[in-house]
């Protein structure tokens, strides 16, 4: 097929480009890429067929020069307090492990946990499509039945966990469900940019679980320890709802959404979400009671995951304002590759300075051993592709991000049940720090290829 053809097939869409990767990221959206630029059209790539088609438009409109505005220091702040938001209810940890017992509360707070996690990416999914889709009111109502929904699954789960373990009583339930509460009440606060009251309702459960792992887990202190957390739960519970009552400046409209994309979405992003559970968990509940350096191994990550978060959402900006920017696709595509390679390396420093910090302080009281610092390094290298996970899901390769998350995930649990006795002690440790490698590199052979394509910024 020659250009003057594939000119009158897009000629009613193209007419409006503004440059080169305007009309690139047209002809990827109508099916070409390189191989059919190559064999069809005799160019080397789409960007190359692109700049042709540009050429002979009849009108050509200058590209835009305005950088993209850069995110408010509020923004900012708001989305890298998420990881230390989620962690807050460890403070009275210690006080529910003396009240329930060992084996039960880590038991539930892992179940938990994952469940929570992976309901919670389902239910925010759902909410931010219904409100891309102009739906506010149905994202509110949504974030409701949802997580009641979810709630009264924790219920469920608390009540068989109760049953089946040893010791296991109504105060494994309520906390079962308390640990899942907050962590969908969260997405809720979240969703509605209530970050700062979420922390303010969690300060005093947060000072009293302090006082008590200083003075030194005092008896006489469980109790109160834990009656402030589960008020604290529920207070961040009924925050969340009420900010689901508030209503929006403007009805909406009669034209419902998509339900079948919304779905879509949903199920995709439940289903990430419960691979990232799988891999981290399957490991780290093991370490729960153990020395205290694995135990703790997974603070970094948690504390950096609103800074992964933060980068992530970094870089498509930087990316959206390199297309305002650049008139050559061959610069873009190479420009653009920078960023994100600018963007990992910050990531992954950032989640260096929080894990060297964590072993200087481990070291200073002779408590740092040799396993304890491979696993913090796993969970390091694990941010490290979950910033890379967060672009591929910007980028909507959900194929390939969840076919890779999924083979990782059997992998690991594949070697750990295999292998890892010949590797004690530990050898779960080290089999996790493999495992992060290789989903890294995984999802950067994917990023590669689609990096550079426009329309993911458009």
């Amino acid at each position: 097929m020659s250009v003057q053809k594939l000119m009158l097939k897009v000629s009613p869409r193209v007419q409006g480009a503004a440059d080169e990767l305007h009309v690139a990221a047209i002809l990827e959206s109508e099916g070409v890429n390189d191989r059919i630029a190559r064999e069809e059209y005799g160019h080397k790539d789409v960007f190359t067929l692109a700049s042709e088609v540009y050429k002979r438009m009849p009108a050509q409109t200058p590209p835009a020069t305005k950088d993209a505005p850069k995110p408010a220091k509020e923004w900012t702040i708001r989305i890298i307090a998420h990881g230390p938001l989620y962690v807050l209810p460890s403070a009275v940890y210690p006080a529910v492990l003396m009240s329930l017992g060992g084996s039960a509360m880590v038991i539930g707070l892992v179940i938990a946990t994952a469940i929570g996690w992976v309901w919670g990416m389902g239910m925010s999914s759902v909410a931010y499509q219904l409100l891309g889709h102009g739906r506010p009111n149905a994202a509110a109502r949504m974030l409701r039945w949802l997580g009641l929904a979810g709630l009264v699954l924790g219920a469920g789960v608390g009540i068989l966990l109760a049953g089946l373990l040893e010791g296991g009583d109504a105060g494994l339930v309520i906390f079962v469900v308390a640990q899942m509460g907050y962590q969908l009440a969260c997405g809720v606060l979240f969703f509605y940019h209530q970050e700062a009251r979420l922390a303010m309702l969690m300060l005093p459960v947060v000072i009293i679980g302090i006082v008590h792992i200083v003075s030194g887990y005092p008896p006489d202190l469980v109790l109160p320890a834990v009656v402030a957390g589960a008020s604290s739960a529920a207070l961040v519970l009924a925050a969340a709802t009420m900010a689901t009552f508030k209503k929006p400046a403007e009805a909406d409209p009669r034209t419902p959404a998509a339900r079948s994309e919304v779905a879509i979405a949903a199920v995709r992003s439940a289903c990430y979400g419960a691979l990232c559970a799988a891999i981290l968990l399957f490991t780290d509940a093991r370490f729960v009671a153990a020395e205290f350096d694995l135990a703790i191994a997974v603070a970094p990550l948690v504390l950096g995951m609103g800074a992964v978060e933060w980068r992530a959402h970094r870089f498509v900006d930087s990316a959206n304002a390199e297309l305002r920017r650049q008139r050559s696709p061959e610069k873009f595509k190479r420009e653009v590759w920078r960023l994100f390679l600018h963007e990992l390396v910050l990531c992954l420093m950032i989640l260096g300075g929080l894990g060297t910090a964590l072993m200087f302080v481990l070291r200073g009281f002779d408590a740092l051993t040799f396993h304890g610092a491979i696993l913090i390094n796993a969970h390091m290298v694990l941010g490290g592709a979950y910033f890379v996970g967060f672009v591929l899901m910007r980028h909507e390769r959900y194929a390939w991000l969840l076919g890779a998350l999924a083979a990782v995930v059997a992998a690991n649990i594949a070697a750990v049940t295999f292998l890892a006795g010949h590797l004690a002690p530990h050898g779960e440790v080290s089999i996790l720090l493999y495992s992060g490698v290789t989903l890294l590199a995984l999802f950067m052979v994917a990023v590669r290829r689609g990096v550079g394509r426009v329309y993911h910024y458009r």
